[in-house]
Protein backbone atom coordinates (compact mmCIF):
# COMPACT_ATOMS: atom_id res chain seq x y z
CA UNK A 1 0.00 0.00 0.00
CA UNK A 2 1.33 3.44 -0.92
CA UNK A 3 1.86 6.07 1.73
CA UNK A 4 -0.61 8.92 1.96
CA UNK A 5 1.45 12.00 1.23
CA UNK A 6 0.98 15.73 1.26
CA UNK A 7 3.45 18.49 0.49
CA UNK A 8 3.89 21.94 1.98
CA UNK A 9 5.40 24.53 -0.32
CA UNK A 10 8.09 26.15 1.83
CA UNK A 11 11.81 26.71 1.42
CA UNK A 12 13.54 24.87 4.28
CA UNK A 13 16.70 22.88 4.93
CA UNK A 14 15.27 20.72 7.72
CA UNK A 15 11.94 19.88 9.33
CA UNK A 16 10.77 18.01 12.42
CA UNK A 17 7.35 17.06 13.85
CA UNK A 18 7.18 17.18 17.63
CA UNK A 19 4.62 17.83 20.35
CA UNK A 20 1.81 18.83 17.99
CA UNK A 21 4.00 21.26 16.04
CA UNK A 22 5.99 21.37 12.82
CA UNK A 23 9.45 22.90 13.28
CA UNK A 24 11.54 24.09 10.33
CA UNK A 25 14.93 25.58 9.65
CA UNK A 26 14.30 28.02 6.82
CA UNK A 27 16.82 28.56 4.04
CA UNK A 28 17.67 32.01 5.38
CA UNK A 29 18.70 30.48 8.73
CA UNK A 30 15.61 31.32 10.79
CA UNK A 31 14.13 28.74 13.17
CA UNK A 32 10.33 28.65 12.94
CA UNK A 33 7.36 26.54 14.00
CA UNK A 34 3.62 26.23 13.54
CA UNK A 35 0.86 24.14 15.03
CA UNK A 36 0.38 20.92 13.10
CA UNK A 37 -3.39 21.37 13.54
CA UNK A 38 -3.16 24.60 11.52
CA UNK A 39 -1.49 22.71 8.68
CA UNK A 40 -4.13 19.96 8.85
CA UNK A 41 -6.97 22.52 8.77
CA UNK A 42 -5.64 23.94 5.52
CA UNK A 43 -5.37 20.45 4.09
CA UNK A 44 -8.91 19.53 5.18
CA UNK A 45 -10.32 22.77 3.72
CA UNK A 46 -8.86 21.85 0.35
CA UNK A 47 -9.66 18.12 0.43
CA UNK A 48 -12.81 17.95 2.56
CA UNK A 49 -13.93 14.57 1.17
CA UNK A 50 -10.96 12.98 2.95
CA UNK A 51 -11.20 14.93 6.22
CA UNK A 52 -11.42 12.00 8.63
CA UNK A 53 -8.74 10.00 6.84
CA UNK A 54 -6.41 13.02 6.81
CA UNK A 55 -6.88 13.66 10.53
CA UNK A 56 -6.49 9.98 11.36
CA UNK A 57 -3.39 9.56 9.20
CA UNK A 58 -1.45 12.69 10.14
CA UNK A 59 -2.79 14.05 13.42
CA UNK A 60 -3.63 10.97 15.51
CA UNK A 61 -1.94 8.12 13.73
CA UNK A 62 -1.82 6.19 17.02
CA UNK A 63 -5.58 5.62 16.83
CA UNK A 64 -4.95 3.15 14.00
CA UNK A 65 -2.63 0.91 16.00
CA UNK A 66 -3.51 1.26 19.69
CA UNK A 67 -5.45 -1.47 21.46
CA UNK A 68 -8.87 0.07 20.94
CA UNK A 69 -8.18 0.74 17.28
CA UNK A 70 -6.94 -2.79 16.68
CA UNK A 71 -10.11 -4.18 18.26
CA UNK A 72 -12.35 -2.16 15.94
CA UNK A 73 -10.24 -2.66 12.81
CA UNK A 74 -9.98 -6.36 13.61
CA UNK A 75 -13.41 -6.63 12.02
CA UNK A 76 -12.53 -7.66 8.47
CA UNK A 77 -15.15 -5.58 6.73
CA UNK A 78 -14.07 -2.37 8.50
CA UNK A 79 -10.40 -2.83 7.73
CA UNK A 80 -11.17 -3.60 4.09
CA UNK A 81 -13.16 -0.35 3.86
CA UNK A 82 -10.18 1.53 5.31
CA UNK A 83 -7.85 -0.15 2.79
CA UNK A 84 -10.07 0.90 -0.13
CA UNK A 85 -10.35 4.49 1.12
CA UNK A 86 -6.58 4.63 1.69
CA UNK A 87 -5.93 3.30 -1.81
CA UNK A 88 -8.36 5.79 -3.32
CA UNK A 89 -6.62 8.68 -1.54
CA UNK A 90 -3.16 7.60 -2.72
CA UNK A 91 -4.22 7.01 -6.32
CA UNK A 92 -6.55 9.94 -6.96
CA UNK A 93 -5.02 12.90 -5.16
CA UNK A 94 -1.63 14.53 -4.92
CA UNK A 95 -2.24 16.41 -1.67
CA UNK A 96 -0.47 19.76 -1.62
CA UNK A 97 -0.93 23.09 0.15
CA UNK A 98 0.74 26.48 0.06
CA UNK A 99 1.83 27.67 3.47
CA UNK A 100 2.80 31.31 3.83
CA UNK A 101 5.71 32.20 6.08
CA UNK A 102 3.28 34.39 8.02
CA UNK A 103 1.70 31.14 9.21
CA UNK A 104 4.93 30.32 11.08
CA UNK A 105 6.18 31.80 14.32
CA UNK A 106 9.85 32.75 14.20
CA UNK A 107 11.92 31.65 17.19
CA UNK A 108 15.35 32.96 16.33
CA UNK A 109 18.14 32.79 13.80
CA UNK A 110 20.50 29.83 13.83
CA UNK A 111 23.74 31.07 15.42
CA UNK A 112 25.86 28.94 13.09
CA UNK A 113 24.99 27.71 9.62
CA UNK A 114 24.70 25.14 8.23
CA UNK A 115 22.61 23.01 10.58
CA UNK A 116 24.04 19.49 10.26
CA UNK A 117 21.46 17.76 12.45
CA UNK A 118 18.45 18.58 14.60
CA UNK A 119 16.86 16.61 17.45
CA UNK A 120 13.78 17.49 19.51
CA UNK A 121 13.48 15.73 22.84
CA UNK A 122 12.08 16.43 26.32
CA UNK A 123 10.61 19.75 25.11
CA UNK A 124 14.04 20.88 23.98
CA UNK A 125 15.52 21.52 20.56
CA UNK A 126 19.13 20.58 19.87
CA UNK A 127 20.90 21.95 16.81
CA UNK A 128 24.15 20.37 15.64
CA UNK A 129 26.16 22.94 13.72
CA UNK A 130 29.65 23.49 12.35
CA UNK A 131 30.50 25.67 15.36
CA UNK A 132 28.94 23.44 18.02
CA UNK A 133 25.75 22.23 19.71
CA UNK A 134 22.95 24.64 20.64
CA UNK A 135 20.04 24.04 23.02
CA UNK A 136 16.61 25.73 23.05
CA UNK A 137 14.06 25.15 25.79
CA UNK A 138 10.71 24.96 24.01
CA UNK A 139 8.47 25.10 27.05
CA UNK A 140 10.16 26.58 30.14
CA UNK A 141 6.81 27.19 31.90
CA UNK A 142 5.61 23.58 31.40
CA UNK A 143 2.28 24.36 29.75
CA UNK A 144 0.70 23.67 26.37
CA UNK A 145 1.74 26.99 24.82
CA UNK A 146 5.30 27.01 23.51
CA UNK A 147 7.55 29.94 24.34
CA UNK A 148 10.94 28.78 23.05
CA UNK A 149 14.10 30.28 24.46
CA UNK A 150 16.93 31.60 22.31
CA UNK A 151 19.69 29.15 21.27
CA UNK A 152 22.49 28.70 23.80
CA UNK A 153 25.84 27.06 23.05
CA UNK A 154 26.40 23.84 25.01
CA UNK A 155 29.30 22.23 23.13
CA UNK A 156 31.89 23.81 20.87
CA UNK A 157 32.98 21.14 18.37
CA UNK A 158 31.47 20.44 14.95
CA UNK A 159 28.39 18.22 15.49
CA UNK A 160 27.38 15.88 12.66
CA UNK A 161 24.68 13.75 14.34
CA UNK A 162 22.48 13.82 17.44
CA UNK A 163 20.48 11.27 19.42
CA UNK A 164 18.59 11.52 22.70
CA UNK A 165 16.88 9.20 25.18
CA UNK A 166 16.57 8.58 28.93
CA UNK A 167 17.82 12.03 29.86
CA UNK A 168 20.97 11.68 27.71
CA UNK A 169 21.95 13.55 24.57
CA UNK A 170 24.39 11.63 22.38
CA UNK A 171 26.69 13.77 20.24
CA UNK A 172 28.63 12.60 17.19
CA UNK A 173 31.49 14.99 16.44
CA UNK A 174 33.16 12.99 13.65
CA UNK A 175 36.95 12.93 14.15
CA UNK A 176 36.59 14.77 17.49
CA UNK A 177 34.83 11.69 18.89
CA UNK A 178 31.62 10.54 20.59
CA UNK A 179 30.31 12.68 23.48
CA UNK A 180 27.29 12.61 25.75
CA UNK A 181 25.62 14.83 28.32
CA UNK A 182 22.49 15.26 30.42
CA UNK A 183 20.11 18.10 31.36
CA UNK A 184 19.05 16.28 34.54
CA UNK A 185 20.90 18.59 36.89
CA UNK A 186 20.29 21.64 39.09
CA UNK A 187 20.76 24.05 36.20
CA UNK A 188 18.24 22.15 34.03
CA UNK A 189 20.53 22.78 31.08
CA UNK A 190 22.52 20.31 29.04
CA UNK A 191 25.96 19.62 30.47
CA UNK A 192 28.25 17.72 28.11
CA UNK A 193 31.07 15.62 29.51
CA UNK A 194 34.22 17.01 27.93
CA UNK A 195 36.03 13.68 27.56
CA UNK A 196 35.01 11.63 24.48
CA UNK A 197 33.97 8.00 24.98
CA UNK A 198 35.09 7.05 21.46
CA UNK A 199 37.72 8.52 19.15
CA UNK A 200 35.40 8.88 16.15
CA UNK A 201 31.64 9.03 15.55
CA UNK A 202 29.69 9.89 12.41
CA UNK A 203 26.28 8.75 13.78
CA UNK A 204 24.69 6.60 16.47
CA UNK A 205 21.70 4.31 16.96
CA UNK A 206 19.81 3.17 20.06
CA UNK A 207 19.49 -0.49 21.00
CA UNK A 208 17.03 -0.19 23.87
CA UNK A 209 19.11 1.79 26.42
CA UNK A 210 22.43 0.89 24.81
CA UNK A 211 24.15 2.91 22.07
CA UNK A 212 25.73 1.71 18.85
CA UNK A 213 28.40 4.10 17.63
CA UNK A 214 29.23 4.14 13.93
CA UNK A 215 32.86 5.07 13.32
CA UNK A 216 32.28 4.56 9.60
CA UNK A 217 29.16 3.74 7.62
CA UNK A 218 30.17 0.08 7.66
CA UNK A 219 31.84 -0.20 11.06
CA UNK A 220 30.45 0.16 14.60
CA UNK A 221 31.03 -0.40 18.30
CA UNK A 222 28.33 -1.41 20.80
CA UNK A 223 28.22 0.48 24.14
CA UNK A 224 26.40 -1.26 27.01
CA UNK A 225 24.93 1.32 29.41
CA UNK A 226 24.11 0.88 33.08
CA UNK A 227 20.57 2.04 33.92
CA UNK A 228 18.34 2.56 36.96
CA UNK A 229 14.54 2.72 37.19
CA UNK A 230 12.73 5.97 37.92
CA UNK A 231 9.54 6.28 39.93
CA UNK A 232 7.65 9.06 38.18
CA UNK A 233 6.83 9.52 34.52
CA UNK A 234 8.78 12.49 33.11
CA UNK A 235 6.58 15.55 32.62
CA UNK A 236 7.62 16.06 29.02
CA UNK A 237 6.16 12.67 28.01
CA UNK A 238 2.65 14.10 28.22
CA UNK A 239 3.25 16.00 24.99
CA UNK A 240 3.97 13.01 22.74
CA UNK A 241 6.99 10.93 23.69
CA UNK A 242 6.73 7.37 24.91
CA UNK A 243 7.10 6.98 28.68
CA UNK A 244 10.64 6.46 29.90
CA UNK A 245 11.03 4.37 33.04
CA UNK A 246 14.81 4.16 33.23
CA UNK A 247 17.76 6.54 33.37
CA UNK A 248 21.28 5.92 32.13
CA UNK A 249 23.58 6.00 35.14
CA UNK A 250 26.83 4.86 33.50
CA UNK A 251 27.55 5.30 29.81
CA UNK A 252 29.57 2.55 28.13
CA UNK A 253 30.12 0.32 31.15
CA UNK A 254 31.24 -2.31 28.64
CA UNK A 255 31.58 -2.38 24.87
CA UNK A 256 31.83 -4.78 21.96
CA UNK A 257 33.39 -4.34 18.56
CA UNK A 258 31.65 -5.17 15.29
CA UNK A 259 33.79 -8.26 14.64
CA UNK A 260 32.83 -9.72 18.03
CA UNK A 261 29.09 -9.17 17.52
CA UNK A 262 29.24 -10.62 13.99
CA UNK A 263 31.14 -13.72 15.13
CA UNK A 264 28.05 -15.99 15.07
CA UNK A 265 26.54 -14.58 11.90
CA UNK A 266 26.92 -15.83 8.34
CA UNK A 267 27.78 -12.35 7.12
CA UNK A 268 31.43 -11.34 6.90
CA UNK A 269 32.43 -7.94 8.22
CA UNK A 270 34.46 -7.16 5.12
CA UNK A 271 31.39 -7.68 2.89
CA UNK A 272 29.38 -4.87 4.54
CA UNK A 273 29.12 -1.55 2.69
CA UNK A 274 26.61 0.19 5.00
CA UNK A 275 24.81 -0.75 8.22
CA UNK A 276 22.40 0.62 10.81
CA UNK A 277 20.28 -0.78 13.62
CA UNK A 278 16.93 -0.93 15.35
CA UNK A 279 16.54 -1.88 19.00
CA UNK A 280 16.59 -5.63 18.37
CA UNK A 281 18.33 -6.14 15.03
CA UNK A 282 20.89 -4.92 12.53
CA UNK A 283 20.42 -3.95 8.88
CA UNK A 284 23.27 -4.54 6.45
CA UNK A 285 23.85 -3.58 2.83
CA UNK A 286 26.50 -5.79 1.24
CA UNK A 287 28.97 -4.94 -1.48
CA UNK A 288 27.26 -7.38 -3.87
CA UNK A 289 23.89 -5.58 -3.56
CA UNK A 290 22.05 -7.59 -0.91
CA UNK A 291 20.03 -5.99 1.91
CA UNK A 292 20.03 -8.18 5.03
CA UNK A 293 18.37 -8.03 8.44
CA UNK A 294 19.90 -10.00 11.35
CA UNK A 295 18.46 -10.35 14.84
CA UNK A 296 20.57 -9.27 17.81
CA UNK A 297 20.69 -11.71 20.73
CA UNK A 298 20.54 -9.67 23.94
CA UNK A 299 19.56 -12.33 26.47
CA UNK A 300 22.94 -12.02 28.18
CA UNK A 301 24.64 -8.62 28.25
CA UNK A 302 27.92 -10.46 28.82
CA UNK A 303 27.60 -12.20 25.45
CA UNK A 304 25.85 -10.06 22.85
CA UNK A 305 25.88 -11.32 19.26
CA UNK A 306 24.04 -11.24 15.96
CA UNK A 307 22.39 -14.58 15.24
CA UNK A 308 23.37 -16.94 12.42
CA UNK A 309 20.14 -16.59 10.44
CA UNK A 310 20.01 -13.88 7.77
CA UNK A 311 16.71 -12.36 6.62
CA UNK A 312 16.94 -11.10 3.04
CA UNK A 313 15.00 -7.89 2.54
CA UNK A 314 13.49 -6.83 -0.80
CA UNK A 315 15.56 -4.69 -3.08
CA UNK A 316 14.92 -2.68 -6.24
CA UNK A 317 16.26 -5.25 -8.68
CA UNK A 318 16.67 -3.04 -11.75
CA UNK A 319 18.99 -0.65 -9.94
CA UNK A 320 20.31 -2.92 -7.19
CA UNK A 321 23.95 -2.20 -7.97
CA UNK A 322 23.35 1.52 -7.52
CA UNK A 323 21.64 1.10 -4.13
CA UNK A 324 24.41 -0.38 -1.99
CA UNK A 325 25.44 2.95 -0.44
CA UNK A 326 22.53 4.78 1.23
CA UNK A 327 22.80 8.43 2.18
CA UNK A 328 20.84 7.95 5.42
CA UNK A 329 18.58 5.45 7.18
CA UNK A 330 15.64 5.66 9.60
CA UNK A 331 13.58 3.13 11.55
CA UNK A 332 9.78 2.88 11.26
CA UNK A 333 7.38 0.26 12.68
CA UNK A 334 7.82 -3.03 10.76
CA UNK A 335 10.51 -1.58 8.55
CA UNK A 336 12.87 1.24 7.67
CA UNK A 337 13.31 4.20 5.35
CA UNK A 338 16.41 4.51 3.19
CA UNK A 339 17.52 7.74 1.53
CA UNK A 340 19.50 7.26 -1.66
CA UNK A 341 21.10 9.94 -3.80
CA UNK A 342 18.10 10.31 -6.10
CA UNK A 343 15.19 8.69 -4.25
CA UNK A 344 13.71 7.63 -0.91
CA UNK A 345 12.57 4.03 -0.41
CA UNK A 346 10.28 2.61 2.29
CA UNK A 347 10.96 -1.02 3.22
CA UNK A 348 7.81 -2.13 5.01
CA UNK A 349 5.89 -5.38 5.58
CA UNK A 350 8.22 -7.28 3.25
CA UNK A 351 8.01 -4.83 0.33
CA UNK A 352 10.19 -2.07 -1.09
CA UNK A 353 8.35 1.07 -2.23
CA UNK A 354 9.79 4.24 -3.74
CA UNK A 355 8.07 7.14 -1.95
CA UNK A 356 10.14 10.01 -3.42
CA UNK A 357 11.71 10.06 -6.88
CA UNK A 358 14.07 13.00 -6.50
CA UNK A 359 16.94 14.02 -4.19
CA UNK A 360 16.17 15.05 -0.61
CA UNK A 361 17.88 17.33 1.88
CA UNK A 362 16.73 15.42 4.94
CA UNK A 363 14.61 12.38 5.85
CA UNK A 364 13.18 11.82 9.35
CA UNK A 365 11.05 9.24 11.14
CA UNK A 366 9.70 9.27 14.71
CA UNK A 367 9.96 5.81 16.33
CA UNK A 368 9.76 7.11 19.92
CA UNK A 369 6.66 9.26 19.26
CA UNK A 370 3.18 8.21 20.34
CA UNK A 371 1.16 10.04 17.67
CA UNK A 372 3.63 10.26 14.80
CA UNK A 373 5.53 6.96 14.79
CA UNK A 374 4.06 6.05 11.37
CA UNK A 375 5.00 9.40 9.81
CA UNK A 376 8.00 10.31 7.66
CA UNK A 377 9.03 13.88 6.88
CA UNK A 378 11.16 14.55 3.82
CA UNK A 379 12.64 18.01 3.33
CA UNK A 380 13.31 18.88 -0.30
CA UNK A 381 14.54 21.97 -2.09
CA UNK A 382 11.21 23.83 -2.27
CA UNK A 383 8.83 21.71 -0.19
CA UNK A 384 8.36 19.45 2.81
CA UNK A 385 6.62 16.13 2.15
CA UNK A 386 4.89 14.31 5.00
CA UNK A 387 4.08 10.63 4.48
CA UNK A 388 1.74 8.45 6.55
CA UNK A 389 2.47 4.71 6.44
CA UNK A 390 -0.40 2.26 6.17
CA UNK A 391 0.06 0.46 9.51
CA UNK A 392 -1.42 -2.96 8.72
CA UNK A 393 -0.69 -6.05 6.66
CA UNK A 394 -2.02 -5.30 3.19
CA UNK A 395 -3.68 -8.70 2.73
CA UNK A 396 -7.47 -8.33 2.67
CA UNK A 397 -9.04 -10.15 5.62
CA UNK A 398 -12.45 -11.65 6.30
CA UNK A 399 -12.53 -11.74 10.09
CA UNK A 400 -15.55 -10.59 12.10
CA UNK A 401 -16.11 -10.13 15.83
CA UNK A 402 -16.96 -13.83 16.07
CA UNK A 403 -13.39 -14.68 15.13
CA UNK A 404 -11.88 -12.56 17.90
CA UNK A 405 -10.30 -13.77 21.11
CA UNK A 406 -10.28 -10.86 23.55
CA UNK A 407 -7.34 -12.49 25.33
CA UNK A 408 -5.27 -11.95 22.21
CA UNK A 409 -6.44 -8.39 21.67
CA UNK A 410 -5.19 -7.04 24.94
CA UNK A 411 -2.02 -9.05 25.47
CA UNK A 412 1.23 -7.20 24.88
Amino acid sequence: MKTIKFSIKVGAIDSYIYGGHLFVILKDGRIAFTELSKVIRKLVDKYSDFENLIRLSFQRNDYLSNRQGLMILGVGELRNVLMKLWERATNEIDFSIDFDLDDFEIISEVPSMPVLDMRLYAMRMYLGCKEGLYELNLNPQDNYHLKPSKPELRFDAKVTHLNAKSGEVIISANSEGLFHGSFLNKRNKLEVISKPVAKKSIRTGWSSYDVINYEEHNNFEYFVNETASIDNKPKYSKFDEQSERRRITEFGKSKYGMAHLMGHSNLKVEDVSYCFNSSLSGFFFTKDGQFININLNKENKQDLYFTSRNHLLPNLEKTKKLLTKPVSSSIVPKGCVIEYFDKVVLYHNGKAKVIENSPSINVRSYPSSIRYRNLITITKDEEISIHSIYPFDETAIKLTFDDFSFDNIFND
